[in-house]
């Protein structure tokens, strides 16, 4: 694991296998191969052609597992893009979605300690201003 101190990600990443799809410039991108997830963003792999990065999305994280089927929306901008992968980071998060992402991290990751810690160290998905 990489020294905390190091660490520049203000939120654990976990890896996740689900359903994920970014509407951005008229077209959705379909992955149902993600990478890992934070609170602040996600990475995935996809065959489909990648927007550019800042290009604006909607993002869409679809939780088949659960029942009813919970979908986890946000607003983001594309950070990453090249052959094969695409990195976004959230803009805007609605309550609900942040309870299911947070829920999300938290039964995913083997450091809930430290997760917790990040989560009370933060309003919301951004660090308070100082």
């Amino acid at each position: 694991m990489a020294d905390q101190a190091n660490e520049k990600r203000e939120f654990i990443r976990v890896p996740i296998n689900t359903e994920v799809e970014i509407q951005t410039q008229g077209r959705t991108i379909t992955s149902r191969a993600a990478i890992d997830i934070s609170m602040t963003g996600l990475r995935l792999a996809t065959e489909q052609s990648v927007p550019p990065a800042g290009a604006s999305c909607g993002v869409k994280i679809i939780l088949a597992a659960s029942e009813p089927r919970v979908i986890i929306e946000a607003q983001g901008t594309v950070i990453r893009s090249g052959p094969g992968s695409l990195a976004v980071t959230f803009t805007e998060l609605d309550l609900d979605s942040y309870h299911h992402l947070r829920q999300l991290i938290m039964n995913n990751t083997d450091e809930p300690e430290r997760a917790e810690r990040e989560f009370f160290s933060h309003w919301g998905i951004r660090r308070p201003r100082t």
